[in-house]
């Protein structure tokens, strides 16, 4: 639990008691951060023409506990934060204002105290849901048409407990006091930007019980406990006394009737300090040890899709089974077969265990079976294919349709769509399927859908990662042991990747000013593959953050640690600069942060020659939810900025030009690299957004914020490219990466070849722009080889 104790103003040489301090908060200019307010209300006047006797204690018990809180020795409270409304002076109007200026100029850092003791009354016509209470100028006969003449129980509630952004604590010693004892009128989601309740209430009775007065203490009988109790009565061991200890002590004292309590508040807040010794009548008696609480049980909110959890656990074992048994023989293979040879479509009958399976064709008003097991009869399925209401198109072109289960003649067949394009569709039909799968819905017919992309026979667990991704991304949250499943399938696909280095070339003149300048990391399924798994890698967007960051972890372990390798057997003797792609959403996570800073501690790099490129996929921004403090690039600055400060590392932009890759991005954000998408080198202006592109790179050195110009990268220079390099090296660009290097994206490092390095340096010089690429463009044996770029 949280002290709330503050720090109290040296008191003025005004006495405390003066009445002077009613002023108060009552002309509040400015919010104080931790403040103690209290309002201190003592009425003994019955109101206007009242049947009620004067009441003997109560202007005194509001001095009473004025003096304790405010005590130059013991109190928490500063005398100026203290209003006591105890006189003939006193009105309903007054304590209203004052009420309403503590909550509107307060902060959620402040607490405050409401003290009442007095009488209450409850008009007839209110039929027992309306409780004043009563203050000297209270006319009860003019309620019932002005009902907000007066002081009401609700107002403390809804104008007072509900809208002081702080903690409030109540003590109410009054007949009727236990209506504000209950959570019954609290509103807590209408409070202002709170999300839980934040008050405390300490009342002398029921809700329709009375309170008594003392002649012998001369105090009410609540409030003479609350005095002992703050006196030093209710103290811990460290001599405070806490609203909460106060409640607790007088409610344990018996007392006819029982007060009630309630505490809602978050965190203690500390009310008097007696100190931790005292004597006599004031001795701690310490309060009994707490119950334990009672065990709470905690249920999960269900999802629509967990009583199909088992089936499609069943379906997707089915069908990765079956991918790996060998063809029966006999079976045939066809267009729409599976990299094993088997026909599809015997190969999802006999997953899901159906008499027959047709792939459909629809068009021009008729079905035709461009695949279809031994079994599937297109005249027995026609009739349960003609099931197009009257004035409706026909179902396989209804963009609504989701599939459905035809029946008929004792037979049944489920149709599920593949395809549709304007005026023809492709449909999978399952003929008297098992009930297990037809029972599965939509889902079900999404699987289908999905798995007649993927290939379960090349790759049985990207296949599944297919099937579980479709599910998410048409019904949105999954069961959780279909996200770990899911989890765990990606992780294993992403550690079976190979990691590859493509170089950044720096180009110049002269073919010694020509050479590797550094590295991108990317992943392959292969080292020979040269294209990125981009289906895979981007199956995370679907999944959210968890994945995405799971994702970039394990990529940067994996580019790291393959480096390293590299490295010990290249020709340098320092590392060459490296960057790895990375997603937003990982720079905002903690637990990225974390594993990039182990990592190249581990590996031993200089934290300087990492750079992380930031996806051009990636918009900058906060999530459904999320609330940044600042506009998103700024916000976005700050991060990257601290994590220079505490990692080391530099940041680029990828592929500028491409997606969210805009020109705000690399101006507004602490780049040291940007890297130039190929798609602008075949645009109309290329050389003019070429010219932007530095010139933006340039302007933070220009405007002294930097010692150096961030270096620009053109990505897919090839023989394809309209620019030549000399038009790339007179705009001041060094480095480019790509097919005209002749460098395909290897697992090891080595130097450029000297013919290479000749031929990129000829053509920047422009000696002979005309003629074709030779050996730059292809490997050592002259055949071309394109090189693409991924993650």
């Amino acid at each position: 639990m949280i002290d709330l104790i503050g720090s109290r103003r040296k008191l003025s040489s005004k006495t405390p008691h003066s009445t002077s301090l009613f002023r108060g908060a009552l002309d509040l200019e400015i919010s104080v951060a931790g403040r103690r307010f209290a309002v201190i209300i003592g009425v003994n006047d019955p109101g206007v023409d009242s049947r009620l006797p004067a009441l003997r204690c109560a202007e005194q018990d509001a001095r009473a506990i004025r003096d304790a809180l405010c005590d130059a020795e013991t109190g928490t409270f500063d005398p100026s934060d203290v209003m006591l409304f105890a006189d003939s002076e006193t009105t309903a109007a007054r304590i209203k204002s004052a009420l309403w200026s503590l909550c509107s100029k307060s902060d959620s850092s402040d607490s405050l105290l409401v003290f009442f003791a007095g009488h209450t009354l409850m008009p007839s016509w209110s039929h027992g849901t309306d409780v004043y209470l009563v203050t000297p100028e209270l006319d009860a006969s003019v309620l019932s048409v002005d009902p907000d003449a007066g002081l009401r129980m609700a107002f403390l509630d809804h104008d007072v407990v509900q809208r002081f952004p702080g903690n409030t604590m109540l003590i109410l010693d009054c007949c009727r006091a236990g209506n504000l004892a209950t959570t019954r009128s609290i509103d807590v989601i209408g409070v202002g930007e709170r999300l839980e309740p934040r008050h405390a209430v300490l009342a002398a009775c029921a809700r329709d019980g009375v309170a008594r007065e003392d002649p012998a203490t001369g105090h009410g009988v609540l409030t003479g406990h609350v005095l002992h109790a703050l006196a030093g009565r209710a103290a811990d061991s460290r001599g405070y006394v806490t609203f909460e200890a106060m409640s607790s002590h007088v409610s344990e004292q018996g007392l006819d009737p029982t007060p009630r309590v309630l505490l809602q508040s978050q965190g203690t807040t500390v009310l008097t300090r007696p100190g931790p010794e005292v004597s006599g009548a004031r001795r701690h008696v310490p309060p009994p040890a707490p119950k334990p609480p009672a065990p709470v049980e905690t249920v999960g909110l269900g999802n629509p899709l967990d009583r199909h959890a088992a089936e499609i656990a069943r379906l997707t074992a089915h069908l990765s089974r079956k991918a790996r048994e060998v063809p029966p023989s006999g079976v045939r293979a066809s267009s729409t077969g599976s990299s094993t040879g088997t026909s599809r479509v015997e190969y999802l009958r006999a997953a899901v265990e159906a008499d027959a399976v047709g792939y459909l064709n629809y068009e021009a008003g008729k079905f035709t079976a461009m695949d279809a097991t031994a079994a599937f009869d297109m005249n027995d399925a026609l009739p349960l294919l003609q099931t197009t209401g009257q004035g409706q198109p026909p179902f396989p072109l209804d963009p609504r349709w989701f599939g459905h289960v035809a029946r008929g003649d004792g037979r049944q067949m489920l149709c599920v769509p593949l395809d549709r394009s304007e005026g023809k569709a492709s449909l999978c039909a399952v003929v008297n399927p098992p009930t297990w799968l037809v029972d599965l819905g939509q889902p079900g017919a999404k699987i289908l859908a999905t798995l007649w992309r993927a290939d379960f026979a090349k790759a049985p667990v990207e296949a599944e990662i297919q099937v579980l991704s479709g599910l998410r991304a048409a019904f949105g949250r999954l069961p959780r042991e279909m996200f770990e499943r899911c989890l765990d399938l990606y992780r294993q696909v992403l550690n079976s990747f190979h990691i590859v280095f493509q170089p950044v070339i720096r180009i110049g003149e002269s073919p010694n000013q020509v050479g590797v300048h550094g590295y991108e990391a990317l992943a392959r399924r292969s080292p020979e593959d040269q294209s990125a798994p981009l289906a895979m890698l981007q199956v995370a967007e679907t999944w959210g953050d968890h994945f995405v960051v799971e994702r970039d972890k394990i990529i940067l372990e994996k580019a790291l640690s393959a480096y390293a390798r590299a490295h010990a057997d290249g020709p340098w003797d320092l590392p060459k600069p490296l960057s790895i792609n990375v997603s937003v959403r990982s720079l905002l996570n903690d637990s990225y942060v974390e594993a990039l800073r182990e990592a190249i501690s581990r590996f031993h790099f200089n934290a300087g020659d990492i750079t992380l490129e930031i996806s051009e996929q990636d918009a900058i921004g906060p999530r459904a939810g999320e609330h940044w403090r600042d506009a998103p690039h700024a916000f976005f600055h700050k991060r990257l900025v601290e994590i220079t400060g505490d990692v080391g590392v530099a940041f680029a932009v990828d592929d500028f030009g491409a997606g969210h890759a805009s020109v705000s991005r690399v101006a507004e954000l602490p780049l040291t690299h940007i890297k130039v998408d190929r798609a602008i080198l075949h645009h109309r202006q290329a050389l003019e957004e070429l010219r932007l592109v530095v010139d933006v790179a340039r302007d933070p050195m220009t405007r002294g914020q930097t010692q150096a110009a961030r270096t620009v990268i053109v990505e897919g220079v090839d023989d394809q490219t309209p620019l030549t390099l000399r038009q790339i090296y007179r705009q001041g660009i060094r480095h480019i990466q790509g097919h005209i290097t002749g460098e395909r994206g290897a697992p090891d490092l080595r130097r450029l070849r000297a013919q290479v390095r000749e031929d990129l340096a000829t053509r920047v010089r422009g000696d002979d722009e005309d003629r074709t690429a030779g050996l730059a463009l292809g490997d050592p044996d002259g055949g071309v080889t394109p090189l693409r770029r991924g993650a």
